[in-house]
């Protein structure tokens, strides 16, 4: 499981392994579609994290929100958009069950293959929502944290 660094300004960011990554960018995917959100080229935007959720970003994957969240709006609406992802998971009890995470819409047998052995803690997804949200926040002073989570 390939390891990617997350960084949305000035470099700073965390390490995480892709597959995590790409759970988490399912999860904020199926909020960010929802039609109350509008951001700037948000088609392209779905376009891309769809891209990395399918795993066709392996060994290369970055968060590449700077293209996508350049203004103040554009942070407001994609911190709110985290913060509804982060109360979904919260609202899915400790884990997401292995049903759940077979519904996942990917094309990656990796991604598939890592996540069907054992629910997913939701406070482990919860986290790097969390580490998303200081980011964008601009209070995020880390560059090269280890987000390594509990699986």
């Amino acid at each position: 499981m390939a390891d990617c660094k997350i960084t949305y300004s000035q470099g700073k960011g965390f390490w995480i392994s892709e597959t995590f990554m790409q759970l988490v960018l399912h999860y904020i995917y199926e909020e960010l579609v929802k039609p109350q959100y509008t951001l700037p080229n948000k088609a392209l935007f779905l376009e891309d994290m769809d891209f990395k959720i399918n795993g066709h970003a392996d060994g290369y994957m970055t968060l590449g929100w700077g293209n996508f969240i350049q203004t103040n709006t554009d942070v407001q609406t994609m911190t709110q958009v985290l913060q509804n992802t982060k109360t979904y998971l919260q609202n899915q009890g400790g884990h997401l069950s292995l049903q759940q995470l077979r519904e996942v819409d990917t094309e990656d047998t990796t991604f598939k293959y890592m996540l069907e052995k054992k629910p997913f803690p939701t406070s482990e997804l919860i986290k790097v929502l969390e580490a998303l949200l200081q980011m964008l926040a601009g209070t995020w002073n880390t560059t090269s944290f280890d987000m390594s989570l509990n699986y």
